[in-house]
């Protein structure tokens, strides 16, 4: 799924000519009508609309891994969604591992609509909330304690025990390297969670242009499908691991994340700012 030039170049270009429209058309005039209340709504549902239609389209031209890649998260989600309801028959236990694999599908669909709508910060966001959930599900594969002591804890001491931080510093005591590492963690926290003095909204173009929403962006596109298929995975192998399900269908969850992590491609939160910039150099 990496980016290449010329569909960086393609991007550039549609940037450009969206820019120079805006330059001429009527925004510059104060006297200019200006749609608000429910109209202002429509007009943004419609342009959303249009985003999605057009990403729906540029999904196929985006290399070979990125169709596959949407295929796999459709199959995963789907696994998720069946973990979370008992699909295969219900244990009678708490539910705590279900409950968890409801979120992640219910956070993963949402994170689709997102992209599909050109809102691609706040489908980081979700994706970030999505390594969460991944890296907790690793500690539980990789500790049952951590499991049991999760389950007893108190909304408060679980916030404590089992923060981002606390998570990923046990995983590592575990000689484990966390499925969402520190440096990933906090490239998603700066760029989609939290706001700074260089904050700028939905920047997934050579030219580092800000953009509103409702506007395809193609690196937008894909370092947000990696950044939602690599928790995916964790989630999905993990959750089947600690639920007690028939061996083969455990067997076919874990294959199918495996089949979802082989299309991951190199366009990921901690590559694009490099590349674009180099591209932008040349």
């Amino acid at each position: 799924m990496s980016i290449s030039r010329d569909i960086l170049l393609r991007l550039t270009k549609r940037v450009m000519r969206r820019l120079k429209g805006a330059e001429n058309g009527l925004w510059k005039d104060k006297e200019a009508y200006a749609p608000e209340q429910d109209q202002f709504l429509q007009l943004i549902w419609s342009q959303e609309d249009e985003c999605e239609i057009h990403t729906d389209r540029r999904m196929n031209g985006l290399g070979k891994k990125t169709p596959e890649c949407l295929k796999q998260i459709g199959t995963v989600l789907s696994l998720m969604d069946r973990m979370a309801s008992c699909w295969w028959g219900c244990p009678n236990g708490d539910h705590r591992i279900e409950h968890l694999c409801g979120r992640a599908a219910s956070s993963g669909r949402a994170t689709l609509r997102l992209i599909r709508f050109g809102s691609y910060d706040e489908a980081l966001v979700l994706s970030r909330s999505l390594g969460e959930i991944a890296n907790l599900m690793q500690l539980f594969f990789c500790d049952d304690q951590a499991l049991n002591e999760w389950k007893s804890a108190s909304p408060e001491e679980a916030r404590k025990k089992f923060s981002p931080v606390e998570v990923r510093v046990r995983l590592e005591h575990l000689a484990q390297s966390p499925c969402i590492k520190k440096d990933r963690y906090r490239l998603l926290s700066e760029r989609s969670a939290h706001v700074h003095p260089g904050t700028i909204p939905q920047r997934y173009n050579i030219l580092g242009i800000p953009v509103a929403g409702a506007m395809p962006q193609d690196a937008g596109i894909l370092v947000c499908l990696n950044e939602l298929a690599l928790p995916l995975c964790i989630i999905a192998t993990c959750g089947a691991s600690k639920l007690e399900l028939e061996r083969e269908t455990t067997r076919y969850i874990i294959s199918s994340a495996r089949a979802l992590a082989d299309q991951l491609g190199a366009a990921d939160i901690t590559s694009i700012d490099d590349f674009l910039k180099s591209i932008l150099k040349t």
